[in-house]
């Protein structure tokens, strides 16, 4: 079974509704979310690895997968491609199952979440 650890900006909320929306623990018991605000303070050593290994936690999503990092558009289309198909989860399933289709419109979103981040008047991640 993969232990899977997704690191996203809880403060953010198209990324929390997103997590939440998606309903990840419960389809994959061993994924252990991680809101990237509180790296520094819970997890310092998990910062001091993603830090060497130059994975910019305020660009991307990221998620550990067996020891392996994925981030952005690879985050979205592993998790769509895990994801219970559903009524709901329809659309997803098309549109991030497509690598071409998800390494397009990751941009899109990170930008959609920077501008909603300044209008909140919410600080990007110093990290």
């Amino acid at each position: 079974m993969q232990q899977l650890l997704l690191i996203y900006d809880g403060d953010c909320p198209l990324c929390r509704n997103f997590v939440a929306a998606q309903q990840l623990q419960q389809q994959f018991g061993e994924l252990t979310l991680l809101n990237a605000r509180d790296l520094a303070e819970q997890a310092p050593l998990l910062l001091a690895e993603l830090q060497h290994q130059n994975l910019i936690v305020n660009q991307s999503m990221l998620l550990r997968v067996d020891g392996r990092w994925l981030k952005g558009a690879e985050v979205l289309q592993l998790l769509a491609s895990l994801n219970k198909p559903s009524w709901r989860n329809k659309l997803w399933l098309y549109w991030f199952q497509s690598a071409r289709r998800a390494r397009f419109s990751y941009p899109l979103l990170r930008a959609g979440r920077n501008l909603l981040l300044k209008l909140l008047k919410i600080p990007p991640l110093p990290y």
